[in-house]
């Protein structure tokens, strides 16, 4: 029995492994989605922070007199070089503003600052003066982010000016010549632009704790894609189903002494053993290329994995078992793993929804499985941590297979 379980479960493995088309759709649909799915939710950088791309052209490229300070210069280091910026953005100092203006009006940048000529005479001699930023309109929400860092130096420029203009005003009452007033311009510029000098009013920024439900959208559709495109293995296995059967291969392989349960056995292996395959290679590319956290217990991810593909297997002999041909098993399988993608949140998560409409994933294999990954991800749970979630799917893996073979008793 068991050398015949094998052979017909290995050669159904190795026709899908054959098959451009299913490798497409069990590992190609699955990255493209994440990638997808990740970036428009959050980016695809491990924090989810990711905004965009912006310029910074500087027009005021004059030597500074001495005394006087490189307020423009400044304005660039600070931006370009500050850490937590740069984790919003990409950016990229430039010296063309023309170039700059025809990107963002492309959509190629989201935003871009441009500081005019004469801002750093401006600015030492106390003087009004523009910063201007250009905003992308189709990406007004990335681009606001951008005018809010920029209002945030314009305003500390102000605090600045404000000082000097108040240091020359003194200076000048006192009668001192216009170079001494400079000189006392400069002076209180140095010191208010100072390092660790304390302005008048301070922020604090303290980070929440963090929430059990709260982590980067890669993470989440990266486990999600993956939950739902392991219940497509369930679809190609009753296409093997109702292929042996329209051709007579079932019927004529069932009339020798190979046993009936051999048989089905060894359909249900090759599936699992199809899934196993595709859920290694889509755990390890998105581990290893992607950065996608997984959670520190590989055991419980993999019976997780484990119970579901069982749940999967089961899933493709009722669809057998319904399924008159293979475009019907073409039709009706998308379409109940596309109801238990939506009931079961692959595509957003469930706590958006009113509380009493969230217990809606437990109808759905992969409200169960994505509970269970989950569990893994932000609890650190382990095997023993599991046993509801694996319970679960194990349950609806022996409804499916025992509907599933009730009617396909007949089939010989």
């Amino acid at each position: 029995m068991m050398p015949r379980l094998l052979t017909i479960s290995l050669k159904d493995v190795k026709i899908w492994l054959r098959d451009p088309a299913a490798l497409g759709v069990l590992l190609g649909m699955p990255v493209v989605l994440i990638l997808i799915l990740g970036s428009a939710f959050g980016g695809l950088t491990g924090e989810g922070s990711y905004v965009g791309k912006v310029a910074i052209v500087n027009l005021d490229t004059a030597q500074v007199a001495e005394g006087r300070n490189d307020v423009a210069g400044e304005i660039v280091v600070m931006l370009s070089e500050n850490k937590d910026i740069s984790s919003l953005f990409g950016i990229d100092v430039r010296d063309d503003a023309k170039a700059v203006r025809a990107e963002v009006e492309r959509g190629d940048l989201i935003a871009a600052l441009v500081v005019p000529e004469g801002f750093n005479a401006a600015v030492n001699d106390a003087k009004p003066v523009e910063l201007e930023v250009l905003k992308d309109p189709g990406s007004e929400l990335s681009a606001n982010i951008w005018e809010s860092i920029v209002r945030s130096i314009s305003i500390e420029l102000s605090r600045v000016s404000v000082i000097a203009q108040t240091a020359g005003t003194v200076a000048a009452q006192q009668g001192a010549s216009p170079e001494a007033v400079g000189a006392m311009v400069g002076a209180a510029i140095q010191q208010a632009t100072a390092p660790g000098e304390v302005s008048p009013v301070t922020v604090q920024v303290a980070k929440a704790e963090k929430q059990t439900d709260d982590f980067s959208p890669l993470d989440y559709f990266s486990v999600s894609m993956t939950s739902m495109f392991l219940l497509f293995g369930a679809m190609f296995g009753s296409f093997a189903f109702i292929t042996e059967r329209r051709e007579q291969t079932m019927s004529r392989l069932l009339s020798t002494p190979t046993a009936r349960s051999s048989f089905v056995g060894g359909k249900m292996l090759g599936i699992m053993l199809l899934g196993l395959l595709q859920f290694g290679v889509l755990y390890a590319y998105t581990s290893m290329m992607m950065k996608v956290n997984w959670g520190a217990s590989v055991a419980g991810t993999w019976m997780v994995a484990a119970a579901e593909l069982a749940a999967a297997t089961g899933l493709a002999v009722l669809i057998a078992s319904i399924a008159k041909s293979e475009r019907g098993a073409g039709g009706i399988g998308p379409l109940v793993i596309q109801l238990m993608a939506l009931t079961g949140g692959a595509f957003f998560q469930l706590s958006i929804l009113p509380q009493w409409l969230q217990p809606i994933r437990h109808i759905s294999v992969i409200g169960w499985a994505l509970q269970g990954f989950q569990k893994v991800q932000l609890e650190g749970a382990g095997p023993s941590d599991l046993l509801v979630e694996v319970g679960a799917l194990m349950a609806f893996a022996i409804v499916f297979f025992g509907i599933g073979v009730w009617r396909l008793r007949d089939d010989r």
